[in-house]
């Protein structure tokens, strides 16, 4: 077995059954600037409460908004504060091939578990150019685990079946594929045209659980790096067999989305806020809100705010 692959069957084994964080990243109000003070704060925050790793750097993230300076001043301090105690997931997606390959460069000199690169956005592109772009990247990073990110939605560009399995079939260090689709359908297929030595780590929150059912291996999620705790139980549950109190967990997790309607990453960032990590507001134009959202939060988990 190559050094890749054992780095690949660690990691699966680590990130099962668990959620990984899509972090939110502190900005300096009113800036385009990494508030790096805190993000020890917030990686402790989110290890105390039993996350299977950090996912730096992508939606919630607000990555695709920085400059590459901030990002690389990101990833730095994200391995830092933590210090190896999860395993950490940088991304290195862009617009441009060769920023993407710079930033990987960048993110394999810090030694992090994976990287995750999310497509080229707003252009189409064909699963030829898409396989390009892939490759680079992973040419740069031949002994660093790689995931693909496959978020259509926003991104334009997604990753399909055919090209998983194609890139899984090419590339030795593709470790899987982060999918935040919502239709599940298609997760499925996704799920079934990837190699079982591979990760495949489901982004839909709302679907979570029916995710882990077809066969996901685990979680990324955006609100879980405000309110991590029912993620966790969620997955404990469903690892356990206890699939009652993992569907009562997927509930509430849904109505806790509900509080997010209109404004997602401001609220997700005002919630922890409220709840004592100073990550400030999204990146300035993006909607931001000062709602009491955590004490509403607070009420449907069932502890006091």
């Amino acid at each position: 077995m190559s050094n890749v692959s054992k780095r690949i069957a660690t990691l699966k084994a680590q990130l099962s059954d668990g959620v990984t964080p899509a972090m939110a990243t502190p900005l300096v109000p009113g800036s385009h600037t990494v508030n790096t003070a805190v993000v020890p704060q917030l990686v402790d925050f989110l290890i105390e409460r039993g996350v299977k790793g950090l996912f730096v750097g992508g939606t919630t993230g607000e990555g695709t908004q920085l400059d590459s300076d901030q990002r690389r001043a990101l990833h730095e301090s994200a391995m830092t504060a933590a210090a190896g105690r999860v395993p950490v997931l940088l991304h290195v997606g862009a617009q441009r091939t060769d920023a993407a390959v710079e930033l990987t460069r960048h993110a394999v000199a810090l030694g992090p578990s994976a990287i995750v690169a999310m497509t080229p956005t707003f252009y189409g592109m064909s699963d030829a150019a898409l396989g390009r772009y892939y490759r680079a990247i992973a040419a740069a990073a031949p002994d660093t685990p790689l995931f693909l990110y496959d978020i259509p939605q926003f991104a334009v560009n997604g990753i399909g079946p055919a090209l998983l399995a194609a890139l899984a079939g090419e590339l030795p260090s593709l470790a899987g594929l982060k999918s935040s689709r919502v239709d599940v359908q298609i997760v499925r297929q996704l799920i079934d045209a990837l190699p079982r030595d591979r990760i495949l780590l489901a982004g839909n929150e709302s679907a979570a659980l029916g995710s882990l059912a077809l066969g996901a291996d685990g979680l990324i999620s955006g609100l879980s790096t405000a309110i991590p705790e029912p993620f966790v139980a969620m997955t404990r549950a469903f690892a356990a067999g206890q699939i009652d109190e993992a569907r009562a967990w997927q509930r509430c997790i849904n109505r806790l989305l509900g509080l997010l309607a209109g404004a997602r990453l401001g609220g997700i960032k005002a919630m922890l806020v409220q709840r004592g990590v100073p990550v400030g507001p999204p990146v300035p134009t993006l909607d931001a809100t000062e709602e009491p959202l955590w004490p509403r939060a607070a009420e449907i988990l069932g502890v006091g705010a």
